[in-house]
């Protein structure tokens, strides 16, 4: 029986990208991470893991070519970009 969460076309091999769960918490929430492999995910891979996030009520850190992305509400998204631009590690 699985226990992923995820379908079977977003194994790495596949999507190209590692699906890292609950990495770290923000205000109390848990932090899903989506990490590039090789090209990095698609459009329809990034939308899957927003819409996951968003009905598993989670916050998600991806990365598209060499920017980093932060889903989740505005304060959330503000503070991630902050972190980003000043280099911190962000989980």
């Amino acid at each position: 029986m699985p226990t992923s969460p995820l379908p079977e076309w977003l194994r790495p091999d596949k999507a190209k990208v590692i699906f890292l769960p609950a990495q770290c918490k923000w205000n109390g929430q848990d932090v899903d991470v989506a990490v590039p492999v090789g090209d990095g995910p698609d459009d329809r891979t990034i939308e899957w893991f927003r819409n996951f996030a968003s009905q598993h009520k989670r916050l998600l850190l991806y990365r598209m070519d060499e920017d980093w992305f932060a889903f989740g509400p505005p304060a959330f998204q503000v503070e991630m970009q902050e972190r980003i631009a000043s280099g911190e590690k962000l989980w």
